[in-house]
């Protein structure tokens, strides 16, 4: 296959996965990356203030 009949493939196959992701109602990438920085439970820190807390919970539980 030559380079340019790859390029045309992979624009075609670039745009038939923006209509199927409009048809189902996806945000872009851009968009979609973005809305996941902003919660606040997705932060490392979240995340590890939340594995010390079920530890807590667990080790109380477990000695009741």
């Amino acid at each position: 296959m030559t380079t340019a009949a790859a390029q045309a493939r992979h624009l075609s196959l670039v745009r038939l996965e923006q209509a199927a992701g409009q048809a189902f109602g996806c945000a872009d990438e851009g968009e979609r990356v973005s809305a996941l920085r902003g919660p606040m439970l997705l932060t490392p820190a979240a995340i590890t203030l939340a594995t010390f807390a079920t530890a807590v919970a667990a080790t109380i539980t477990y000695l009741v």
